[in-house]
């Protein structure tokens, strides 16, 4: 390495790798959980069941949002594989991407781990934004009752180390 050269190329790629996967999340987080003027999300800390509601903007929600979430989580996965292929990294430099790549499949895991156990529970519709120490959970229903609102947490909880505290559940109808 050259004297007084601070960054180099690889590092320049790391960095924007590391900030298009931080955008891909997000972005996902704030087009999957859009709150609308008078309505309410809530954060259960405890045992009961708060009602919500949100309303899709058409039918489609789940699937529109499932698609947009796909696409910027193909986008990351795409950036880091085009700087790995493209550029000489040191060995620590390939261990952090590694490791990048490794985190996002982890979560992309859980995400769909958890909406097939909604699924399985009896939710039609769910969709699962998972965050770096927060979850949120959409379902489509007419309402929450404590016992339901429970099994998400449950579910959650089993998938991934997230605290009871940090798991959002919206309600679409």
């Amino acid at each position: 390495m050259k004297k007084g050269k601070v960054f180099t190329k690889t590092h320049i790629g790391l960095v924007v790798m590391v900030l298009a996967l931080g955008a891909a999340v997000w972005l996902n987080m704030k087009f999957s959980s859009e709150k609308y003027l008078g309505e309410a999300t809530y954060v259960n800390g405890g045992s009961s069941a708060v009602e919500t509601g949100a309303k899709a903007e058409s039918e489609d929600y789940f699937e529109t949002a499932k698609k947009d979430r796909e696409k910027a989580k193909t986008d990351a996965e795409e950036l880091i594989t085009e700087t790995l292929k493209k550029s000489p990294l040191t060995d620590k430099e390939k261990q952090e991407a590694v490791l990048l790549t490794k985190e996002l499949a982890s979560r992309i895991e859980s995400e769909s781990n958890i909406e097939t156990l909604l699924k399985a529970k009896g939710f039609p519709k769910a969709l699962a934004v998972l965050g770096d120490k927060n979850i949120t959970v959409i379902v489509k229903s007419d309402g929450l009752t404590t016992a339901q609102t429970l099994q998400i947490q449950d579910i959650v909880t089993g998938e991934t180390k997230i605290p009871l505290g940090n798991i959002k559940i919206v309600v679409v109808k």
